[in-house]
């Protein structure tokens, strides 16, 4: 879960009152299940997603204020660095400063074998997967510096490191998501380092990723082709959005975990979206319907 010098593990504390977080790629699955789950907990939350998601973007912001929180949308790609060079400051007009920052949104430019990886594709592959969330972290860091506190989640793969067999899919997948993969490891370290950087500052910065699959809406197919055999390897939504709760109100620094560790490490039930209805534990498989 983490490397030899494991981070300080403390007591968790409680969000701020009037926090505001930001999560990319919050249109559907984790990204929006996050999204819920903080404004359960009394985050004022800004979603956001690509202009070509917008009508996913309003659902998500429609179920969180339906449940009673507080939501707004942002809409913009963030492969492109020049619309992405304003995105906190924009997040920041509904509510106020972001203090929590959850950088869910990825793609994955090109499923192709790691022979035939493109300089285009790489360079797309890095520049959605590793410098969007880098320049976002950026962004939010003088305003969480400046109030003493800010939670930085990275949202990371099992694919940063190469699967050992069997491959949880088929080969030819595994294959395609190589570029996808190093770009998470990138984001990996970097998570790391930050972190050690910001010891003492009362920002903190974390990765985190499911144990294999989590089953969102574009994981499905595969989740149930997988599940079919390894049942263990999938894992509720809820599962994810419980761990980066978890990674936010706490004061640990430096993790990279995958969900279920971080459940079994706070000794953590596992939670519906609205935060108060205990609907299983770190052991709790996905129930397809």
């Amino acid at each position: 879960m983490t490397g030899p010098h494991d981070p300080a593990v403390t007591a968790a504390s409680a969000l701020p009152a009037g926090g505001v977080a930001l999560v990319t790629g919050a249109s559907r699955g984790i990204g929006r299940a996050i999204a819920r789950r903080l404004a359960a907990q009394g985050a004022a939350v800004v979603v956001h997603a690509s202009p070509r998601s917008r009508a996913g973007l309003d659902e998500t912001v429609a179920l969180v204020r339906a449940a009673g929180g507080r939501a707004a949308a942002v809409a913009a790609d963030l492969a492109d660095a020049g619309a992405r060079a304003g995105l906190l400051a924009a997040a920041a007009e509904p509510f106020g400063p972001v203090t929590v920052l959850v950088n869910n949104a990825a793609a994955n430019p090109a499923y192709a074998p790691p022979s035939r990886i493109d300089l285009a594709a790489r360079q797309a592959g890095f520049e959605i997967n590793f410098h969007a969330p880098v320049d976002l972290c950026q962004q939010a860091l003088p305003a969480m510096k400046a109030a003493g506190w800010g939670r930085i989640v990275n949202l990371s793969s099992e694919m940063a490191q190469q699967p050992p067999i069997p491959y949880p899919g088929p080969a030819k997948l595994v294959h395609g998501l190589v570029l996808y993969g190093a770009a998470k490891a990138a984001l990996e370290r970097y998570t790391q380092g930050l972190a050690a950087e910001l010891h003492g500052s009362g920002v903190t910065a974390n990765a985190l990723l499911p144990v294999k699959i989590a089953l969102s809406e574009s994981a499905e197919a595969v989740a149930r082709q997988v599940g079919a055999s390894n049942p263990h390897w999938v894992e509720p939504l809820e599962m994810m959005a419980e761990a980066a709760w978890l990674l936010v109100s706490g004061r640990y620094n430096g993790l990279v975990t995958n969900s279920r560790a971080m459940l079994q490490l706070a000794q953590s039930p596992l939670h519906a979206l609205d935060g108060r209805t205990v609907i299983g534990d770190a052991l709790s498989l996905a129930s397809f319907a």
